[in-house]
């Protein structure tokens, strides 16, 4: 009963179920992985656009409106640019280059992060897990989103622990998998996705 529920949950059935154990992919599962990983690369590909372009823009406007104020200051006083203008301008070309240089190079190492996981090798190798299955509860430190509060928030978070490994599960497992069973998982790494599973029978052990 457990298996067919988890069946409808991960939509997998049993031709997905005997290639895995073989290490191989259904051509449905290889549709649905390179499906996810498409995804996966667009998302992270639009938020690096987004960066760069709300950030980028934002620091060269904050950067530059000084010097424009004050170059633009000068014209509309004496129709040129003054000589004490020119002089005026060289601490805030200072601060600007300064700021220029430390959040650019920010800037860059976070277009580089985002682009990096954009462009991560994708990994649809079978991989198999087997043990006794332990539901854990544990509190993470995650980024806060909102504009009020904390920096970062504490929050719950089920992981399924299994044959070394430790994976971050949806709250459905629990109710189709019991506490202390032994299961084999079959999954890929990047981008993640359980396979397919089956239970080991106690008359095996």
């Amino acid at each position: 009963m457990a298996e067919l529920e988890l069946m409808k949950l991960w939509n997998f059935d049993d031709a997905d179920l005997g290639a895995n154990r073989l290490g191989q992919l259904t051509h449905k599962q290889k549709n649905v992985l390179a499906e996810k990983a498409k995804s996966h690369k667009s998302f992270n590909t639009i938020i690096g656009v987004i960066i760069a372009v709300v950030f980028g823009g934002t620091l060269l406007t904050g950067l530059f409106v000084p010097i424009l104020a004050t170059v633009g200051g000068s014209l509309l006083e004496s129709g040129k640019v003054t000589t004490e203008a020119m002089i005026a301008l060289i601490p805030i070309i200072c601060v600007v280059l300064f700021f220029l240089v430390v959040f650019g190079g920010i800037l860059i190492v976070v277009l580089k992060v985002v682009f990096g996981r954009a462009n991560k090798k994708v990994d649809t190798a079978v991989h198999r897990v087997e043990g006794i299955v332990n539901f854990v509860w544990v509190e993470k430190q995650e980024r806060n989103t909102t504009k009020t509060g904390p920096m970062y928030k504490t929050v719950r978070v089920l992981e399924m622990r299994i044959g070394g490994e430790i994976f971050t599960i949806d709250h459905e497992l629990p109710n189709i998998i019991n506490q202390g069973e032994e299961w084999i998982f079959y999954y890929t790494n990047h981008p993640f996705k359980f396979l397919s599973a089956e239970q080991i029978s106690k008359e095996n052990n």
